[in-house]
Formats: structure tokens, C-alpha cells, sequence
């Protein structure tokens, strides 16, 4: 299905219902030992909005979805979409801290949320949240086991029976949030209308000829559906009529054998996940031959790791650009040379405008440094709930600042060079060290902590603390620091590292100086 063919469904909604009236048997879901149809999603999706529609959800109400990634997630999502309403995904690996701020920023209405996820009790987070959450009206509480046995058993459990009941959705309504975090620490909610998202659909198409078919089954391992490339990125499967093998979890012997078992063509991971693949000793045994493509996005990676999946596999290797904001920014093209591969984020896709700015928002020379702005309909329209955030982002022009420090070539590629902010990303996983460093001043060995990010061979960067101890003779350990921060935050915001210090190197301006600081790691 074409870019012009997803223009004209002007509704997230619109665009599943005619992809189960034009294809009702394709597989959209496999999931363990569940296989879901385009019109079992439809059905069950129609099933779901009248639930929540009994429950008094309507147009411009938000549903947050504290849910594992499986089929139910996505029927959820297409449900609250048919009924206006608004969702925003929770990561079942924060803890009650993130769960309480994306609770209340965004203003959810009702939760549908999994009592237990491993060795997370939801339950006992959020009901200790209630009484500081005025806008939640209702949680419903769905038990692990029902999720991972039968889409169908957990949206019967709500009581829902299709149809949907109608409403009047405008393309222009808001219908997703994704929450990430600023450079404050403090996460943000980038606001995305149906006409946004199907605008993704739109552009991406634009990245290949003509009636080149697009891949027929696409891997989904591990990464939260409620990161942007599930929430944002949703109308690309559904205009392509695609199939998605879901696995819950990260696990790189399943993914190996996944590939040779479905002898899947394309394959798509942050960094961290390849060199997991790569390094796995299952590998070797494994009859990877029918993989000739591989996507590497969500963090940056480095040009040895190109080069090395290039030569591993003898797959062609693609990169891509791209943030909670924009959805979808650059990719490189098929025929690219290795070398541009393995030293740029390839060129804005069709549809996108990217360019680098100074300090003053003016534009500079090829070659030259400067901020990456982006401007597309792709992008967010705003922070949601926070004017000031987004006035700080999203210029008068509508070009979105992104923070990220870059250079546009001769060829028009582009060439990263670092971020403004202290940001790092561990895994995938965009971390914000002021957020870990005001938890660990509340340890109670703890006077004064800073956090800084420091490269790593797997994960790309990880958390490095430096501490000054209450009492020199008692500091804190390692595992006392991770132990405080997991409890309170998702297990990728732990520091990896640790030193203690007397003091915290300052400079003229009395900050603390994290250079220097990296430099005493």
C-alpha cells in the first residue's frame, strides 16, 4: 500500500478496519503460541472500545497502558484510537516513581494494567499512587497469565461486545503521547494526532520504489511497545498489512532461532541488540543465510559495529535517525558505500526537512556543527500539557530542535557529533543523569552525587556515579546504590559504575564539572 493510499485514511481506526476488510485472514500477530488474524485485531479492538466506552472513556480522554508487549497492548491502543481517546504507554520496566509522574502529567482517566510483570507487583505501586493521581478515575487489573494465553480471554474479561460505539474522530485529535525525558530529568510527553502518525506511514513508504513489497514479517524483540517506534510507528504495519512475531523479552537464543525457523529476510534492533546477536555462541549453529537486510536505529552506532555486522552476516546494513519527537527522520539508501555507512545517519527521508543551526537558528554551511532541527508532519505538535517545553522545542517555523549536535555533509548526510544535553543511552534506553543523581542524594550515605555516561562495548554508554560520602569511613557500595536507585527506577538508570570522591571537582561557575569528572573515572 502506497504513500497516496495511507494520505486518504484520515484515522488510525480507519486505517485497521480497511486492512481487515482488505486482507481479514493475513497474520498480524504471533505471539508464543497465539496467532492473531487483521480481523481478529479488528474484532477485538471493536470489543475493547465498547468495554472502555462502558466505562465512561470518550474523545479526549486518556488511556495509559501499563502493559508487557503482546498482542492485547496494540488491541488496546486501536481501541481507545476508535474512540478519540488518547493513550500513552507505560514501560514495564519503570518503577513507582515514572509510573507516578506519566500517571499525572498526563492526566490518564484509566489504566489498564498487568497485576504482576516478573518481579514487579503494578498492583502495589499504583493503588500506593491514587490518592495523589485526582484525574484517575479507574484501573483495571489484568493478570499476567491471562495476557500471555489469550488476547481474546483478557479483552473478554472486560465485558466489552463489539461494535464499537461510534465517534467522532478528527484526524487532527490527539491520539498517542509517548513520554521520554528532557534534560532536566524530568520526562515529557510528545503529543502525536492521527494525521502524524499516519503521516509516518506515509513518508516511510517514500523510502522504496514503487511496488517493492515491503517485508511480510517483521521481528519485534523486547523493546517496550511504548517506546515512539511502537506508539508512533503503528500505521507503517497496518498500511503494509505486515506480520509481527512478538517476543516479550530480549532473549538472544530466540531470536537466533527465530530467524532460521522463519527464515526471516529483514531484521531490525538497537545496537546493544546486535552485539548481543552477534556475540551469542548460538549463533555459529545457527542457518542464518536467508538474512539480507539489517536496520540498526535507537542509539547511535558506532562504525565498527557496521562494519562488523556487514562482514558477519553478509547482510546489507542500514542506519536510521530518528527521536521521541520526530518519528522518523533520516535513513541511508540501499546502494550507499560502506564507509558512508559506518560514519553518518544516511540523508532526511522524503517528506522530512532536516537542517543545522547556530546558536541564533540560523542555518550553516555544509560541513559546519551545529543543532539538528527537523520539520515534517511527522513530527509532534507539542509537549502535552507543558506550553513552556514546547515553545523551548518547537520554533516559530515549526522546526523541532532536537538537542543533538551534528554536521550535513556535501551529500547531504548527516554526521552526528554528540548531544547538547548530558543525555546518554544505555541499550537503547535514553538516560537522564540529573533524575538519577536528585534519587541518590536521598540516600542516606550519600552527600553529594553527580552521574556522567561512559562508553561501554555492549550496551554503547553506561551510568558511571561519583559520590561524596556522608561519612568517609562508611561510603556506599556499588550494589547499595543500584539496589536504591532499581527500587525507584527502571533497572537501566542503575549505575554501572562507581567512585568516591572527597569532593566534587567544580567549575568557575560553581557546577560541577563533568568532564573532569569523566577524566578521574
Amino acid at each position: 500500500m502506497g504513500g497516496a493510499g495511507v494520505a486518504r485514511l484520515g484515522v488510525l481506526g480507519d486505517l485497521l478496519r480497511t486492512a481487515a476488510r482488505d486482507r481479514p485472514e493475513a497474520e498480524a500477530f504471533r505471539y508464543r503460541g497465539e496467532r492473531l488474524t487483521y480481523r481478529d485485531w479488528d474484532t477485538l479492538a471493536d470489543e475493547t472500545a465498547a468495554a472502555l466506552a462502558a466505562r465512561g472513556i470518550g474523545r479526549g480522554d486518556v488511556v495509559a497502558l501499563l502493559l508487557p508487549s503482546t498482542p492485547f497492548y496494540l488491541v488496546g491502543y486501536l481501541a481507545a484510537a476508535r474512540l478519540g481517546a488518547i493513550t500513552t504507554g507505560i514501560n514495564v520496566r519503570y518503577r513507582r516513581t515514572e509510573i507516578g509522574h506519566i500517571l499525572g502529567r498526563s492526566g490518564a482517566a484509566l489504566v489498564l494494567a498487568v497485576e504482576r510483570w516478573h518481579d514487579a507487583d503494578f498492583r502495589a505501586a499504583v493503588e500506593g499512587l491514587r490518592s495523589g493521581l485526582p484525574e484517575l478515575r479507574e484501573v483495571v487489573w489484568l493478570p499476567a497469565a491471562r495476557l500471555v494465553a489469550s488476547t481474546a480471554g483478557a479483552v473478554a474479561d472486560l465485558g466489552g461486545s463489539g461494535p464499537a460505539p461510534a465517534a467522532a474522530v478528527a484526524p487532527d485529535d490527539p491520539v498517542a503521547i509517548v513520554f521520554t525525558s528532557g534534560t532536566t530529568g524530568v520526562p515529557k510527553g510528545a503529543c502525536f494526532t492521527h494525521r502524524n502518525l499516519l503521516a509516518v506511514a506515509e513518508i516511510e513508504a517514500r523510502r522504496y520504489p514503487p511496488g517493492a513489497p515491503p517485508a511480510a514479517k517483521h521481528l519485534a524483540a523486547g523493546l517496550s511497545f511504548a517506546h515512539v517506534g511502537t506508539m508512533a510507528r503503528i500505521a507503517i504495519q497496518l498500511s503494509h498489512r505486515a506480520a509481527t512475531l512478538i517476543h516479550d523479552t530480549f532473549d538472544p537464543a530466540a531470536v537466533l532461532e527465530t530467524i532460521e525457523r522463519e527464515r526471516l529476510e529483514h531484521l531490525g534492533g538497537i545496537p546493544t541488540q546486535v552485539v548481543m546477536l552477534l556475540d551469542h555462541p548460538d549463533r555459529a549453529r545457527r542457518d542464518l543465510s536467508s538474512l539480507k537486510s539489517v536496520l540498526l536505529g535507537g542509539a547511535p552506532s558506532s562504525p565498527e559495529l557496521v562494519r562488523r555486522v556487514r562482514d558477519a552476516l553478509g547482510v546489507e546494513v542500514s542506519v536510521r535517525y530518528s527521536s521521541t519527537e520526530v518519528a522518523i527522520a533520516t535513513a541511508s539508501l540501499a546502494d550507499d558505500p560502506p564507509e558512508r555507512l559506518a560514519t553518518t545517519v544516511g540523508r532526511p527521508t522524503p517528506g522530512v526537512e532536516l537542517r543545522i543551526v547556530d546558536e541564533r537558528n540560523a542555518p550553516v554551511p555544509a560541513g559546519t556543527p551545529g543543532e539538528v532541527v527537523v520539520r515534517s508532519p511527522a513530527a509532534m505538535v507539542r509537549y502535552w500539557r507543558d506550553p513552556e517545553a514546547t515553545a523551548a522545542t518547537i520554533d516559530a517555523e515549526g522546526w523541532v530542535h532536537t538537542g543533538d549536535v551534528g554536521f550535513l555533509d556535501d551529500a547531504g548526510y548527516l554526521h552526528l557529533r554528540g548531544r547538547q544535553s548530558e543525555m546518554f543511552i544505555r541499550g537503547g534506553f535514553n538516560v537522564y543523569p540529573a533524575e538519577i543523581e536528585d534519587l541518590l542524594a536521598r540516600h542516606p550515605k550519600v552527600a553529594r552525587a553527580a552521574v556522567v555516561g561512559v562508553p561501554h562495548e555492549v550496551f554503547g554508554e553506561v551510568g558511571w556515579a561519583f559520590v561524596v560520602p556522608r561519612d568517609p569511613a562508611d561510603p556506599p557500595t556499588l550494589a547499595e546504590l543500584r539496589a536504591f536507585v532499581g527500587a525507584e527506577l527502571a533497572s537501566f538508570k542503575r549505575p554501572d559504575g562507581l567512585t568516591v570522591l572527597a569532593e566534587l571537582p567544580l567549575t568557575p561557575m560553581f557546577k560541577v564539572d563533568k568532564r573532569a569528572l569523566r577524566e578521574r573515572r
